[in-house]
């Protein structure tokens, strides 16, 4: 983003502060219709990206040029232009008012696709561009893709007209829920969340054995579940933990990879999940509450994995931790815990992501001011505090709600033409074909293609694009679609530590100065078991907390003693180093104890034990490392 002096900077705070009392006031008092809640969402959002994001990231960025100037108000007259004309082509979307509502609908159209490209990339333009013509032009492909042509009124009045195009659920979601949350945690963030979990993960496990490792999953962990961005997480945490594992004796690549890791599993942990989850909510039509239920079991094999392989690792290179020296105060438990509470309150209780995450902003406010206010014993003081407090967080949540909407508004112009055209239905047809409606091929193809759409895209952005091609596909075949939605986030938000395109990686990397590829392969290699755990829950949803008692426990019990025995065969290391063959055995055999079928379990069990048995009587002595 660039980094605005003088007036500009001024004009970009008051958007911001804006934008951040819009979203408030509607969260808390109840939105507006929805055309004219989202085209006011958009006519911030888009007019702060093209003020902000520059065309070029290699040109001066503490300006902005003139064609952006006139950007920015394009993107202000077209988003304001409908919240004029919502009324009239609310009961007949197939009219245009006049030849300027033409001309809005197709530059909005652009300059959306034109944002996304500078907060994500050129994934969507390219996807758009396709769509367009596929919409256009769908009688010269051949066979099964043919269709009816549509016409440039349809294409274009379907976008800018209705709820199914640009207004669309993304969008709405973005100018909703996912706006508040944004800002929800963009004040934890603010007020120290970083600092706070890696302190607190420093006194959780400091000094064990692979402390600094320790400390970097568990703190990632926590920050993730609030930043819901794998990268973000990276960027606040792992500049203090990476360091700190070097230091202690990790090599580069493993520092950076244990970072990677902790900061995409964040993601996918409970009680928050990021903004990933709270889409598939809306998505599948089922409450908050019942996604994290289901997802807890996975999320703690993932962890559980990486951390079985980091603690015999760091016992093979002898690395201990000092714990925490500084003292955690109540007041900096209250600031990061006290909303975090709340917030899961109000879901308890009935209350919609929106306003339980609306209320622990509020109290999120009150806890850190009266914290100002018990340090300074000064009102002027606290007042000064708070109101720097204010500008922080709105400046912070605006950030963090344009790089969401613009990669959501990209991804909804496509979902648009995907629905409108077809293409969805067709390719959830060519998957079942080529899976030969078998279960499993069709898994491993919807896997393959999640990662391929992990490469361009963040893993919000991706779970989306999947979630709208993927899971009817996976639904068809007889999966419910809560496991179906679970799969395919799971895969999307993999994308961030699986080569050869891992955003978490890069960025990990260049905080270690290693060498990405390897680190990429060392990320994968420590969550191995999280690649086959989303396909035990396809089969057997015990994972997922559901079904009879004994099959929960059976089932939770055999994966956990699994991806134990794949972290030992992953370190290479018990109370001496192991050799090629007990550990290929101990990996085999862990991989075996998590498909979920009773037999294999049994089989993958007594390969494990085998193993075990043979290292712990073989006197070959450790290696020095």
């Amino acid at each position: 983003m660039r980094k605005l002096t003088g007036f500009w900077r001024h004009v970009v705070t008051a958007l911001s502060v804006m934008l951040v009392l819009f979203q408030l006031y509607t969260a808390g008092f109840g939105v507006f219709p929805d055309i004219v809640q989202r085209s006011v969402h958009l006519f911030f959002v888009l007019t702060m990206l093209f003020l902000l994001m520059p065309a070029n990231k290699k040109k001066k960025t503490d300006t902005v040029p003139w064609y952006d100037v006139v950007l920015s108000m394009i993107c202000m007259v077209c988003t304001g232009y409908m919240i004029l004309i919502y009324e009239k082509i609310l009961w007949d979307p197939s009219q245009w008012i006049n030849s300027f509502d033409k001309i809005c609908a197709v530059l909005l159209t652009i300059l959306i696709l034109e944002g996304s490209r500078r907060a994500v990339g050129l994934t969507f333009p390219i996807m758009a561009a396709f769509f367009l013509f596929y919409a256009a032009f769908g009688q010269i492909f051949p066979g099964l893709w043919a269709h009816k042509n549509f016409s440039f009124n349809q294409i274009f009045q379907n976008l800018y007209h209705t709820t199914n195009g640009i207004w669309g659920q993304m969008v709405g979601l973005s100018a909703g829920m996912l706006a508040m949350f944004g800002i929800f945690g963009a004040i934890l963030s603010v007020t120290g969340g970083s600092q706070t979990f890696i302190r607190l993960a420093q006194k959780m496990t400091g000094k064990a054995v692979g402390g600094p490792g320790k400390v970097a999953l568990i703190a990632s962990g926590l920050f993730g579940m609030v930043s819901g961005s794998a990268m973000a997480n990276v960027v606040a945490t792992g500049t203090f933990t990476i360091p700190m594992m070097k230091d202690a004796g990790y090599s580069k690549e493993w520092s950076a990879a244990i970072s990677a890791v902790g900061s995409t599993g964040g993601q996918i942990m409970p009680p928050i999940m990021g903004a990933g989850a709270f889409i598939m909510a809306q998505l599948i039509g089922l409450s908050y509450l019942t996604i994290a239920k289901a997802a807890i079991v996975p999320a703690l094999l993932y962890y559980m994995g990486a951390f079985v392989a980091l603690h015999y690792l760091s016992k093979r290179l002898k690395i201990f931790g000092e714990g925490c020296k500084e003292k955690i105060r109540v007041i900096e438990f209250a600031i990061i815990f006290v909303p975090l509470a709340v917030f899961i309150a109000f879901l308890a209780v009935g209350y919609t992501v929106t306003k339980a995450a609306f209320y622990a902003t509020v109290v999120s406010v009150i806890v850190t001011v009266f914290s100002f206010a018990m340090a300074t014993k000064n009102p002027a003081q606290t007042a000064k505090q708070a109101g720097g407090l204010c500008m922080k967080v709105a400046k912070s949540g605006a950030e963090s709600i344009l790089s969401m909407a613009g990669l959501l508004a990209g991804a909804q112009i496509s979902i648009a033409l995907i629905s409108q055209t077809g293409f969805g239905v067709k390719l959830s047809s060519l998957i079942m074909s080529l899976g030969g409606n078998y279960l499993f091929l069709c898994l491993l193809l919807s896997m393959v293609v999640c990662f391929i759409l992990g490469m361009g895209l963040p893993p919000t952005a991706a779970y989306v694009l999947a979630a709208a091609i993927l899971a009817p596909a996976l639904i068809s075949l007889g999966l419910d679609p809560l496991v179906a939605h679970l799969f395919v986030f799971y895969f999307a938000n993999f994308g961030a530590i699986t080569p050869p395109v891992c955003a978490a990686v890069f960025l990990s990397s260049g905080i270690a100065e290693s060498n990405w590829l390897k680190t990429g392969g060392l990320s994968v290699m420590i969550v191995i078991p999280a690649f086959v755990v989303p396909f035990t829950f396809a089969y057997n949803d015990a994972l997922m907390l559901s079904g009879s008692l004994m099959d929960i426990v059976l089932g939770v019990i055999t994966s956990a003693i699994g991806v134990y025995f794949i972290g030992l065969a992953i370190a290479g290391f018990m109370k001496r180093e192991m050799s090629l063959i007990p550990r290929a055995l101990m990996f085999v055999g862990g991989i075996a104890m998590i498909v979920p079928h009773m037999m294999v379990s049994l089989i993958g069990l007594a390969l494990c034990i085998v193993a075990f048995v043979f290292c712990a009587g073989n006197k070959k002595q450790l290696k020095e490392a």
